[in-house]
């Protein structure tokens, strides 16, 4: 009998596990962020694709055609926002300011505030990683290391 309890805890356990990605409700989208308000920001969907810098061995994105109509996405203080400038609110400034990932994310984590201090200076190639519902909530926002 226990050999049967801990056979259907074990098939429990495997199926929470593999639960699909898709089956959460989040979405990730690459584009050109604005800002919208006071905890809002307008994402403007682009194809996104990852190539080294000249021959520098460096990583950086470039985002192509435009793949979709703007969302409306919210912002509130659980948001893990990273960008590329090593102080937080600034444009990216290049080496030795800079800092990115081996994927050319922002590296540097912030405050949501630093991303509205951000986004008042203008336009920010960001990845969005947000919660689609009739609300659209952001989760992760970070910014893209562009060449």
């Amino acid at each position: 009998m226990k050999a049967v309890l801990v056979s259907a805890a074990a098939a429990a356990t495997l199926l929470v596990a593999t639960t699909p990605a898709s089956a959460t409700g989040l979405k990730t989208v690459y584009g050109w962020a604005k800002i919208s308000g006071d905890s809002h920001l307008i994402l403007t969907p682009h194809k996104a694709s990852l190539g080294e810098i000249g021959e520098s061995g460096l990583l950086g994105w470039s985002l192509d055609k435009k793949t979709g109509k703007p969302i409306r996405i919210a912002y509130t203080e659980g948001l893990d926002y990273r960008q590329v400038n090593k102080k937080c609110g600034n444009r990216a400034a290049g080496y030795p300011h800079d800092s990115a990932t081996k994927k050319a994310y922002g590296k540097t984590k912030c405050d949501p505030i630093h991303l509205w201090q951000r986004l008042k200076k203008g336009r920010m190639a960001v990845r969005v990683v947000f919660d689609d519902t009739k609300r659209p909530m952001a989760v992760r926002v970070w910014e893209l290391n562009l060449p």
